[in-house]
């Protein structure tokens, strides 16, 4: 008789590992593990970029919105290879209301060809009625029924978004964090204890006023300035928006370094004092990690 063939086992797709200095850690209590550096599309980057970016670089939390084409071409092409569970998104709504919401995240989904959005928003909180009424309880249908992993908010209020985190018991959350606008050590970092949430910052650059010199002082590289919001201990995901696969490579290179020394630490400090025009004593408690 003839012999069976042995079925032929598909290799699971392995995920990448990030440089040591960028190496994977949870995301709050949620369980979700990150690349310390995270990517936004919002200056264009490519899709093959994107994919570069998984494979050599090993980052997997990228932050989507439906207008960034060439980050919404690359996560799908990541995830029709096989590296959904390999990867995290993280995408939101700007309508806050019960049926926005739900509205939102059929969009998002429909839109990268999935059925959960790991990390899910409420945009740009500026008043507690964006997550009042029915916004919240439909938040949290969405986690009960599978379809998101972690509940967020951004906002620029930095004592709202701290009491939020405790009201609506958030799993991550999104605030500006650099070296000019370091007010988060002490309105959000300094009170969150071990179960905290997830914290993911953006504006590292601070829309690339960092990036120029102030007076005698500065100006400090985009890797530098992520690896500045990467030396504080409570930030576990920081958003970079690089133009091109070039920009991206290199910020992730100087990024890997890991934690600034104590010295550089304190002449960024006043460095960033000086851009954002405030003295430095106003702000500025963290002194390492």
């Amino acid at each position: 008789m003839p012999q069976e063939q042995a079925a032929v086992v598909e290799p699971t797709p392995t995920a990448p590992s990030p440089p040591p200095g960028l190496a994977r850690r949870k995301l709050g209590a949620t369980g979700l593990e990150v690349c310390r550096l995270g990517l936004s599309g919002s200056w264009g980057i490519d899709a093959s970029s994107v994919e570069r970016a998984f494979h050599e670089l090993g980052m997997n939390y990228f932050f989507v919105t439906p207008r960034m084409k060439g980050l919404v071409e690359g996560v799908k092409r990541l995830v029709a290879a096989g590296h959904r569970d390999r990867i995290v998104l993280a995408m939101g709504t700007m309508m806050p209301t019960g049926g926005g919401v739900r509205r939102s995240w059929e969009k998002c989904a429909r839109l990268l060809g999935v059925d959960r959005i790991d990390v899910f928003h409420v945009y740009w909180v500026q008043y507690h009625w964006y997550v009042s009424g029915k916004t919240w309880p439909a938040m949290r249908e969405l986690k009960q029924a599978g379809k998101v992993n972690a509940l967020a908010i951004s906002g620029h209020d930095r004592q709202m978004a701290r009491a939020l985190v405790d009201e609506l018991e958030l799993d991550a959350l999104m605030c500006r964090y650099n070296a000019a606008h370091r007010g988060a050590e002490a309105d959000i970092f300094a009170s969150l204890g071990d179960g905290r949430p997830g914290i993911v910052t953006y504006t590292a650059t601070r829309w690339g006023k960092l990036l120029k010199p102030a007076g005698e002082l500065g100006p400090m590289t985009a890797g530098e300035c992520y690896r500045f919001v990467l030396s504080h201990p409570r930030v576990d995901v920081a958003l970079c928006g690089p133009k091109n696969w070039d920009e991206l490579a290199a910020d992730a290179a100087e990024a890997a370094l890991g934690p600034l020394t104590p010295e550089r630490l304190a002449e960024i400090q006043r460095f960033g004092d000086r851009v954002r025009g405030k003295p430095t004593k106003r702000i500025g408690t963290f002194t390492g990690a």
